[in-house]
């Protein structure tokens, strides 16, 4: 899988959303607020940030593996370290479209969105 060209969602090929760069955020356990007010918690890993996925543009193919989205699904992509990754992933939102287009007589959506939720926590 190309690093710039695509990603999957649920083993097919969709292209590469714009921007598309998974931010890493800590997930803590055991969380306590001491009696000064302050937080603590302990470190348990990390996982990638909720993100709202966009494309300009769509081929009508890709855009019904996204409406077929439900329940946990699997993204693979290589994240920005070169790494390929798998990850569960939930859609959170609703796929939205602007506007029906055909190119080469193919059917194309423009200003395609939607928003996922990651599942997986990593420990290293």
């Amino acid at each position: 899988m190309a690093y710039f060209n695509n990603i999957k969602i649920n083993g097919t090929n969709i292209y590469r959303p714009n921007g598309f760069t998974p931010q890493r955020q800590d997930v803590y356990a055991a969380e306590i607020t001491t009696c000064t007010g302050k937080t603590i918690a302990d470190l348990i890993g990390w996982k990638f940030a909720n993100m709202t996925m966009q494309w300009d543009a769509l081929p009508q193919d890709q855009l019904e593996v996204l409406l077929a989205m439900t329940g946990e699904c699997t993204l693979e992509f290589t994240d920005a370290d070169g790494v390929a990754r798998t990850e569960a992933v939930v859609r959170t939102s609703a796929v939205t479209t602007a506007t029906r287009f055909t190119r080469n007589g193919v059917p194309v959506w423009s200003n395609v969105q939607l928003e996922v939720m990651f599942l997986n926590a990593h420990n290293s």
